[in-house]
């Protein structure tokens, strides 16, 4: 059965609707790929920056079926922000978790992996 709601916020994950069907969640299924963001290297300011992850964060969640979200955040203060914005909606359940993949980039888990 498709679903023609769309997805909230991220931050509006848990009350997700289920398939009729299989009691899946339907807006939390994945296809395994990667959305990737540069928010680092347009000459943003942190708050800037910050709200560009925000965008692509919701994005991802909304109009596309992702399992990751790659964001490009540089070495420096931006970076930082990132990292305690992450630390911050890990721990509300808002993204399922997230690593490093180097000191430029933070790989962001927003959907269960394929089961």
């Amino acid at each position: 059965m498709i679903s023609t709601q769309i997805p909230g916020d991220i931050v509006d994950r848990h009350p997700e609707p289920v398939c009729s069907k299989c009691d899946s969640p339907l807006w939390s299924q994945s296809d395994g790929s990667t959305v990737t963001v540069d928010i680092a290297h347009q000459r943003e300011t942190v708050s800037q920056a910050l709200d560009k992850f925000s965008n692509a964060l919701n994005s991802s969640w909304q109009f596309s079926h992702a399992e990751y979200l790659r964001l490009v955040v540089g070495g420096g203060l931006i970076r930082d922000a990132v990292l305690a914005e992450l630390f911050f909606l890990r721990s509300k359940g808002t993204v399922l978790d997230f690593t490093e993949e180097n000191r430029g980039a933070v790989l962001v888990r927003i959907r269960p992996a394929l089961l």
